[in-house]
């Protein structure tokens, strides 16, 4: 779906100029104990054919390190309202824009935004079908995951190929989320019904291996890809586990004083950070807890003045980005110190992500502004 660069932006800014709008899951009430006894059933309409995004390197920035870092400055901007995730193409020349918003009619709709990596040039924009949710947008730079009204089906529309529809799953229980896998290689489909999550092959949508073992009293969860291929993350309220892909082995459980807001696996899996208020010196502060994933360990806690709405490890995983306040924080994963403070947003900043080539920061807020962030040669 092309525009002429003057039409881009008013399809843009009228795509993402509603009000946000909620989401509500079902409330679920897990058993205590699980066998599968049936799998659930798998219609693929073609199988994907997902050729690589043609990279658009950034020109003149470099790597994001702990060294340069205080040389940030925002370098393109764009309006962009009720953005709900920010999803980077494995070679950074693509962002993938997800909003929630509501028509005249108080409507809830989703709408996918593919932007130019570098320029934030509108490629595509493209609203999901009636009533459904656009949950991710996948590292290919192309594909987007939608789960209909009913959450009854999981379907994948190839935005660089005429919007085709080209994946459709429908199993036999409530659909409550999907994630990519970074490396582009899998997909996951998450059973609210029976606190399960399906593994699946992005390219065959086939060699579906099912996941349980996450034992909580919550009615709520979430699963899935956060950060790392090789390991699944469950989150419910106040309580993280991770989960070996391979073996499917569950790891080290991490809590939190209260529910956590945030949280990312880096790159490596070798740190997990999870945001919650917590117990400072006798004070319940807004925090970010880094951990020691293989360990258990507590490394750091990131005392805030503001909670954090989203959290973003750079690709080495040395920094990670916070959004608290107003601001962009970005801290040294290894000293547990603030480096320094981005403050380019009048309002709440809600979503941060790093760019897999580390050279590129996007955030964005209640502003309705869209900012991407480089060290300039």
């Amino acid at each position: 779906m092309n525009r002429k660069p003057a039409l881009q932006f008013i399809v843009l800014s009228l795509v993402m100029s509603f009000i946000l709008a909620g989401c509500n899951l079902p409330t679920i009430t897990p058993p205590p104990d699980y066998a599968p006894t049936e799998a659930p059933t798998l219609t693929a309409t073609a199988e994907p054919t997902l050729p690589p995004v043609t990279a658009t390197p950034a020109l003149h920035a470099t790597v994001i390190t702990a060294t340069n870092q205080a040389q940030l400055a925002p370098v393109t901007k764009a309006p962009a309202s009720n953005v709900q995730t920010l999803n980077w193409s494995g070679d950074s020349s693509i962002l993938g824009v997800i909003s929630q918003n509501q028509d005249a009619s108080g409507n809830t709709i989703y709408s996918a935004s593919l932007l130019d990596g570098n320029t934030l040039a509108v490629k595509t924009v493209w609203a999901a079908p009636e009533g459904g949710r656009i949950v991710q947008i996948g590292p290919d730079g192309r594909l987007a995951a939608v789960i209909s009204a009913d959450m009854r089906t999981a379907s994948m529309y190839d935005l660089g190929d005429g919007d085709k529809d080209v994946v459709e799953i429908t199993p036999q229980y409530t659909i409550g989320g999907l994630t990519f896998s970074p490396d582009g290689k899998y997909f996951t489909i998450t059973d609210m019904d029976d606190m399960l999550v399906s593994l699946h092959n992005l390219l065959t949508v086939s060699d579906m291996k099912v996941y349980n073992g996450f034992q909580t009293a919550a009615p709520v969860f979430e699963v899935g890809f956060a950060g790392n291929s090789s390991t699944l993350v469950w989150k419910a309220r106040a309580s993280i586990q991770l989960q070996d892909v391979v073996s499917g082995a569950m790891g080290a459980a991490f809590s939190g004083e209260d529910f956590f807001g945030a949280y990312r696996l880096s790159a490596d899996g070798k740190v997990l950070a999870g945001a919650a208020d917590k117990t400072i010196s006798g004070n319940f502060v807004p925090a970010v807890t880094l951990w020691d994933t293989v360990s258990g360990n507590e490394l750091h806690t990131l005392v805030l003045t503001q909670p954090a709405q989203s959290l973003s490890f750079s690709p080495d995983g040395a920094l990670l980005a916070v959004a608290a306040g107003n601001d962009v924080q970005i801290w040294d994963v290894t000293s547990g110190t603030q480096l320094v403070t981005l403050s380019g947003h009048s309002a709440e900043v809600m979503v941060v992500a790093f760019s897999p080539d580390g050279k590129t920061l996007a955030s964005s807020g209640q502003d309705n502004q869209l900012i991407l962030w480089q060290v300039l040669q």
